[in-house]
């Protein structure tokens, strides 16, 4: 039989595990590149979404905790999920921004790392990587496969960036947080997989392969939430991204999220993100879609 640890042995060359990464599962919600006004104004409700940003003049400032942060024309800046702020204007100011989430990541224990809006230090290829990408970004009619995986691509080397842009301290805490969450993993990725099916406690647990009393349990400690309370965070987020990123009709995005039929997704809509479906489209800006398909 074939033993590689003998090759290994032989082999100067090293041979890389993946660390931090292997728990980093991005999902992308919309970028743009387009006037900043009063769509960026208002905390967005969806709690997990993290903004990376980069204003093309000045003028664009966040206002939060009586603090102002002017968004940089020359540097990335993270915007962290759960940050209330108001955006102030100058004048009119071209923003391009990519809006994703890590979906492993509990949004209270990421506040507690970025309480605040992170500028990126210079970074010659993930700089020159973000400016083609805008140039694709303005330039495309649609998202697909190819560019959506190329903007995953910066948001991992901006994720990577934060190794010199955050102290020992906060970077042992974020791979804690990766770390103890590797055994839900594939629960997550189910729970995304089949948001518009039933995700009882009994059939995740199944997925876990664990009792559910054990699952519940477990959940909890991981994840700051229940499975039935991050089940219904998953449809929201999913509802938020159709009604921004499709032409569905409101019944067709309840269905597709998963909620039971329209009436009872508008009154869960309105109290997580704090206004009705057709006026959360209405107020958002056209944003291009990634990889949803009408029809």
């Amino acid at each position: 039989m074939y033993d590689i640890r003998f090759e290994l042995e032989r082999s100067s060359m090293p041979v890389l595990i993946p660390g931090l990464t292997d728990s980093l599962h991005v999902r992308l919600f919309s970028a743009g590149c387009i006037p900043l006004g009063d769509w960026w104004t208002h905390t967005d409700h969806i709690r997990s979404m993290w903004r990376l940003c980069r204003a093309e003049e000045e003028g664009a400032s966040l206002l939060y905790d009586s603090k102002s942060y002017e968004i940089p024309t020359d540097r990335f800046a993270l915007v962290p999920p759960g940050l209330k702020f108001k955006a102030h204007l100058e004048e009119v100011v071209e923003l391009f921004f990519i809006h994703f989430e890590v979906i492993s990541w509990p949004t209270a224990t990421v506040q507690s790392v970025f309480p605040e809006p992170v500028t990126l230090h210079a970074d010659e290829f993930r700089d020159q990587l973000g400016d083609e990408l805008r140039r694709e970004v303005c330039q495309a009619d649609h998202l697909g496969f190819v560019l959506s995986c190329r903007l995953k691509s910066l948001v991992h080397l901006v994720m990577a960036s934060l190794e010199q842009d955050l102290s020992e301290e906060k970077l042992a805490l974020i791979r804690h947080i990766a770390d103890g969450r590797r055994d839900l993993i594939q629960v997550l990725q189910f729970i995304d997989r089949h948001i518009q099916e039933p995700l009882d406690n009994a059939r995740l647990a199944s997925i876990a392969q664990t009792s559910e009393s054990c699952f519940i349990r477990r959940f909890r400690e991981a994840m700051g939430q229940t499975p039935a309370r991050y089940v219904q965070d998953r449809r929201v987020a999913q509802a938020s991204e159709l009604l921004v990123c499709t032409d569905y009709s409101i019944d067709e995005v309840a269905h597709r999220s998963g909620f039971a039929n329209r009436y009872y997704f508008s009154r869960v809509f309105s109290e997580r993100v704090g206004r009705p479906p057709a006026r959360y489209r209405k107020e958002r800006p056209v944003a291009k879609p990634f990889g949803i398909q009408q029809g």
